[in-house]
């Protein structure tokens, strides 16, 4: 009985043994390092600790430049600051009414347009962005050829929803503009600051905010350099108008904008 109990117990064994190896070797090969991903390196950046706009890497748009954003309000220089090391940019009435006697609005409008420009890419801006009804936030991107499409929008608020923001790629031709959209919904962005950005390569855009991907694009990826833009527009067929609900002066407020890029696209 002794025996036969040893030779139970050491078969038993070898059937483990057997049965064990793969579950050991499945193991080792998922402990295995994963290849890095190539690294982002910091190319360009603000974070507005200077008394005033830096020229060297801004344009600030005035009131003889056409507005091409879609809203009806004009740019003024003045709307455009830093104050405690932030970019803000106002919106705002104007006291005086337009040529057809509606109440005109002023706004502000940045951009790095033949300063600074990059072909993929990284880029994070943290910001909180103004809201109610008629006003228009935008983060975006336009070609430095001047061509468009394409135009990349790394984010668009309305400001009667301020729990929402669109994430939008557009292509084609001016004739046809082709464009697929995403709308995320999630806090209040004119609450707080968010982060908010996208990762641009050859093959896909990705869309993220504060750290997590909401949008992904592999079709009709831009690839021509791009400048960034930073403004606000006022009325206009998307927000609508403002009302008697529409708060004034509006702010958005900027507290960085990052550009970076791996070191084979440079």
């Amino acid at each position: 009985m002794r025996a036969k109990r040893f030779k139970s117990i050491l078969a038993a064994l070898l059937v483990y043994g057997v049965m064990a190896q793969p579950a050991s070797e499945a193991a080792r090969r998922s402990a295995s390092p994963l290849p890095a991903p190539l690294p982002w390196d910091l190319v360009w950046a603000d974070n507005f600790t200077g008394p005033h706009v830096d020229a060297k890497k801004w344009n600030i748009a005035g009131p003889a430049e056409v507005n091409y954003d879609g809203g009806v309000n004009s740019y003024d220089v003045r709307n455009v600051y830093i104050e405690d090391h932030q970019l803000v940019i106002r919106s705002q009435p104007l006291s005086a009414p337009n040529a057809r006697g509606e109440t005109a609005y002023s706004s502000g409008r940045v951009t790095t347009k033949q300063k600074f420009g990059f072909l993929y890419g990284k880029v994070e801006i943290r910001a909180k962005l103004p809201g109610t009804q008629g006003l228009w936030p935008a983060l975006w991107m336009l070609p430095h050829d001047k061509s468009w499409p394409p135009e990349l929008d790394i984010m668009e608020l309305l400001g009667d929803n301020p729990s929402r923001v669109y994430l939008t790629a557009h292509w084609g031709t001016r004739q046809r503009d082709e464009h697929d959209q995403t709308a995320f919904s999630g806090p209040d962005f004119t609450q707080d600051y968010h982060v908010f950005g996208i990762e641009w390569d050859p093959k896909q855009v990705i869309w993220v905010v504060d750290g997590v991907q909401q949008k992904v694009m592999t079709h009709d990826v831009p690839n021509r350099a791009m400048y960034l833009i930073l403004n606000t527009s006022v009325g206009g067929d998307w927000p609508g108008m403002p009302d008697g609900t529409t708060v004034f002066p509006a702010f958005m407020r900027v507290d960085y904008v990052k550009v970076y890029q791996h070191p084979r696209h440079r």
